[in-house]
């Protein structure tokens, strides 16, 4: 249960930020999340979307330091989707996301956006 409040909390202050456009793509690997969303015929506003509709449902883990060592907590989501071409499989998103605080106040990173099987 903690972690699905921990997951309610992030969510509740990463939906502003999408809102308000200070959430970034800055995917780690960016070539998993960028050939994937080729793949699927995908755009930043497309992931945002999906980003807006995750739920504390979707959790997976976190909050976590940056493995990095950067300020800012890290929360695992999986969602559901439907593949947009063949085969028109049911996969899992991993979509890792961060917020970090700093002199202008919170901002959001996409730091993974691809099928779950693909980390």
């Amino acid at each position: 249960m903690k972690g699905v409040l921990a997951a309610q909390a992030f969510l509740d202050r990463l939906k502003p930020l999408l809102e308000a456009g200070a959430l970034s793509f800055s995917p780690r690997n960016a070539k998993k999340t960028w050939q994937f969303m080729l793949d699927e015929g995908l755009g930043e506003e497309d992931a945002y979307a999906i980003i807006a509709k995750l739920g504390p449902e979707h959790y997976r883990w976190g909050p976590q330091p940056d493995d990095d060592g950067s300020v800012g907590e890290v929360m695992l989501f999986h969602f559901p989707y439907a593949q947009l071409f063949p085969p028109f499989e049911r996969i899992q998103l991993y979509i890792k996301l961060k917020i970090q605080t700093g002199i202008h106040g919170d901002a959001g990173v996409v730091m993974s956006f691809h099928d779950e099987g693909n980390i």
